[in-house]
């Protein structure tokens, strides 16, 4: 079996009520023998940049043996004059995941079944819940999403900012206070049974400031502080994790097996939070998951993507032994019509696929029914001053 075409195909997420959300982007794989395989790529910003990274690397691997994974990867990886960055690991990534995914088709099992098999029989996730506002409508939209995701697909874990979105506007100590309240409101509407994550998106830039922010937060008993910290400064996060008073999670922005174990000797984290669509792929994933296991640390995969990459993270999920819980937001109306499948929750669970490869198939007349328009762009962040903020 050999390859003989590459394709990234980028599909706009944008629509009249959500200008400038973005692409998804997917990896589309052929081979001589017909059998296709599918993998998603993270959108950095600069989309195009990576769909110009895949076909970098199809011209690589084109006439190759989709099996040979680690070859591939390696000749990928290794083939560009410096180590890519986040473009070229978001491309190499949704490559990886085609092989794997053409890899399990051709024996007809599940990707899970390449990795060793099911460690577990299902899959619990939270629910991210970054609604923001410290308001009374932004609090009771809240409470009503937290409400419906345990009476229908019964969550029992949640995700929030543990700062409200303007909180930026205050003075730290109100700051503090305001999201003591949000994510205590968040408590009161899940229950004292619910766990709790909160993610600070790396915003703070002061450590001691984060650990006033951690220590307050103690009442609402968390699960763990994720991206505390700017992710760039390890040794930094090394030194917050000794004085946090929970698990301290972060892994999101960092690439390959490389940058993962510069975090474990800094001692930087409990809970590593890998992204399959940028990190390097599934081939990558349970390299990290395998040293982190090593180093007693469990992992939570990064994953605010659409269908595909999340059964992707399933398939991971379902084999490796140091899995705590899988990140989980609700798919929009566009996301779902790339797909001819999603996902299922049930009890707080997802539901391990079943089918050969990754069990999901693209609807590709949908995807190319909504071509790009633009890159997506973070947004402005600016202090009171007007210096620009930490994201």
């Amino acid at each position: 079996m050999k390859i003989t075409k590459v394709e990234c195909l980028v599909a706009s997420r944008s629509t009249p009520e959500t200008p400038g959300a973005g692409n998804s982007m997917f990896v589309v794989t052929h081979t001589d023998e017909g059998i296709t395989g599918i993998g998603e790529s993270y959108g950095v910003g600069p989309d195009l940049a990576t769909k110009e990274w895949v076909g970098y690397f199809a011209d690589q691997i084109i006439g190759h043996d989709p099996t040979r994974i680690e070859y591939l990867w390696a000749l990928m990886y290794q083939g560009a004059r410096f180590p890519p960055g986040s473009s070229g690991l978001a491309a190499l990534s949704g490559i990886d995941q085609s092989l794997w995914d053409i890899t399990a088709r051709s024996y007809d099992i599940p990707v899970y079944d390449l990795l060793g098999g099911r460690y577990r029989d299902r899959i619990r996730g939270y629910l991210d819940v970054q609604l923001g506002d410290s308001d009374g409508s932004g609090l009771n939209a809240m409470r009503s999403t937290v409400r419906e995701a345990i009476n229908g697909a019964g969550y029992t874990a949640f995700k929030i900012n543990p700062l409200p979105n303007d909180w930026r506007d205050l003075p730290w100590l109100k700051a503090v206070d305001a999201g003591v309240e949000l994510v205590g409101a968040l408590r009161d509407a899940a229950g004292p049974d619910a766990e709790i994550g909160m993610d600070a998106h790396a915003a703070v830039f002061e450590p001691g400031r984060l650990l006033e922010l951690a220590n307050a937060h103690i009442v609402n008993t968390p699960m763990f502080m994720e991206e505390p910290l700017r992710m760039e400064n390890r040794h930094a996060m090394g030194e917050l994790r000794k004085k946090m008073p929970y698990a301290l999670a972060t892994g999101e922005c960092l690439y390959t097996k490389f940058e993962f174990s510069e975090l474990f000797r800094a001692g930087a984290a409990d809970i590593i939070q890998p992204e399959v669509c940028i990190v390097g792929g599934m081939t990558e994933m349970r390299k990290i998951a395998a040293d982190a296991e090593a180093h007693d640390i469990s992992v939570a995969p990064h994953n605010p993507m659409g269908p595909l990459a999340t059964t992707v993270n399933l398939h991971f999920d379902a084999a490796i032994p140091n899995f705590l819980i899988q990140e989980m937001r609700p798919f929009t109306d566009v996301e779902l019509s790339f797909v001819k499948s999603s996902p299922v929750v049930k009890d707080g669970h997802h539901v391990i696929p079943t089918g050969p490869g990754w069990g999901i198939d693209l609807d590709v007349d949908a995807i190319a029914e909504r071509p790009f328009e633009s890159n997506w762009y973070r947004g402005d962040r600016k202090l009171s001053d007007g210096a620009v903020a930490y994201i």
